[in-house]
């Protein structure tokens, strides 16, 4: 009775790969075979070891722009995507969110929400998001890069060596920390994390392998074991921390020092723009999107111009003949500043924040010519599409002169063909922080490279 049971299991495992492979709805798109045949490839590359994100580049290279990587699964290069799947789609049925992705089943929040929730939460937080908001808390920024500079100096002083990717993200978590709750980490004051932003980076990894074993019913009562107690503790504890000093805020009410919760407190009086549950939540992601991001693009910024001399002085000296003092440096004055703004539009093409993009669910429609089955799942690659040559000319180099306009002197007409949209690094409004932060820094472009200043 053993065998004869192990006999069809054995059976049926081996024509389920078979019609995955050559029967299934998406047996047409060209990709891996074994990742065709089993979810386990993809799970394992894309959320235990991490590196799919930078496989897909030759993998795309290999198949085209629109690539099965798992049974249900498709990778689709981010020209295709953006303006076909996830742009508006006025008149057509909408590729809708996948709520797993983000590691729940409900649609509480910003992120996993679709439609009307999503748009009315949007709606409410885009009060805190505004250029005449984030003008009023410009000096709370300054005053943290301003710290920055002086705990550089310091070590520069002593001639200590420093890691400039841990300062970026002491200054990026306690900006994040002051203006979503009114109270910083004192990363920079300490030099050090505070125990929750530590705890953050630590549960991240938990959480990947929570979402790979989420793939797997028959795994479920073995989360705690399979995971590793200390993972699911830190992001339990992550989870708990967050909802204390969100609550804690929210106590305070609109009278609070300025903030992003007292432009979204101030907005909704009547507290029906958005929940208290939707509060919390929407404050976890905004520490982590408005944080670790721009200090990650702040970092291979740095690592570029050290890397790249003649661009370095180049910024240099854009940033120096248009100021006369520090002073004047402020997120209005920096506007003008073409080539600053155009080394950070690369540098996100380069390093683009986010590994891969939120998956969405076809509704069953015709994209680029190809019909996506209903229930088929898509995402992008950002790295896979940002360094592709079918987008861009030289794509592993660091170029700024292919985001120039054209009128520009450094304007180079070999990137003229260069498919500049793309590059969508952004998917939330705090991606204004990442463009007030770095113009801000302009005034370290009156230090040595040495000082790993820009």
């Amino acid at each position: 009775m053993g065998w004869l049971v192990l006999g069809l299991f054995i059976a049926y495992r081996v024509g389920l790969i078979i019609w995955r492979v050559f029967f299934h709805p998406l047996a047409g798109f060209p990709g891996p075979k074994l990742y065709a045949a089993s979810y386990l490839p993809f799970l394992t590359q894309n959320m235990l070891k991490g590196t799919l994100a930078k496989d897909m580049a030759s993998i795309h290279e290999k198949y085209g722009p629109m690539v099965r990587i798992s049974p249900n699964r498709l990778a689709i290069d981010g020209s295709i995507a953006w303006p076909q799947i996830f742009a508006r789609r006025p008149h057509q049925a909408e590729f809708d969110k996948v709520p797993a992705f983000y590691g729940t089943e409900k649609r509480v929040g910003l992120l996993p929400s679709f439609r009307e929730d999503h748009r009315r939460q949007r709606r409410a937080l885009a009060h805190a998001f505004s250029e005449s908001a984030l003008t009023q808390q410009e000096g709370y920024i300054k005053n943290y890069v301003d710290l920055l500079m002086k705990r550089l100096g310091e070590h520069a002083q002593a001639g200590r060596a420093i890691d400039i990717v841990r300062w970026y993200n002491y200054l990026t978590f306690d900006i994040i920390g002051d203006l979503a709750f009114g109270d910083p980490f004192y990363s920079l004051e300490k030099s050090d994390y505070h125990p929750w932003v530590a705890l953050i980076f630590s549960s991240i990894k938990g959480g990947s392998k929570y979402l790979f074993l989420r793939q797997y019913p028959l795994f479920r009562p073995l989360l705690y074991f399979l995971i590793g107690s200390d993972d699911i503790k830190n992001k339990n504890e992550n989870e708990e921390l967050a909802k204390i000093k969100m609550e804690k805020r929210l106590a305070l009410g609109v009278n609070a020092r300025q903030d992003f919760f007292t432009y979204i407190l101030r907005n909704d009086k009547e507290g029906k723009a958005i929940t208290h549950e939707e509060n919390i939540l929407n404050a976890r992601a905004l520490i982590v999107a408005g944080s670790e991001t721009t200090a990650t693009a702040m970092s291979g910024l740095t690592f570029q111009l050290t890397h790249n001399p003649e661009i370095y002085d180049l910024l240099v000296k854009e940033i120096r003949s248009a100021f006369n003092s520090e002073e004047e440096i402020n997120m209005k004055s920096t506007a003008s500043l073409q080539y600053l703004h155009a080394c950070m539009e690369e540098i996100l093409r380069i390093y683009p924040p986010a590994a891969e993009t939120p998956p969405r669910v076809s509704p069953g429609d015709v994209v680029d010519g190809h019909f996506i089955p209903k229930g088929t799942v898509v995402t992008v690659y950002q790295w896979a599409t940002t360094h592709s040559p079918r987008n861009f000319t030289d794509p592993e180099s660091f170029k700024p002169q292919r985001f120039l306009p054209a009128s520009h002197p450094l304007y180079d007409k070999r990137y003229q063909n260069d498919n500049k949209a793309a590059s969508k690094p952004f998917f939330c409004r705090t991606s204004r922080l990442y463009w007030q932060e770095p113009c801000l820094r302009g005034n370290a472009s009156r230090y040595e490279p040495t000082t790993l200043e820009v």
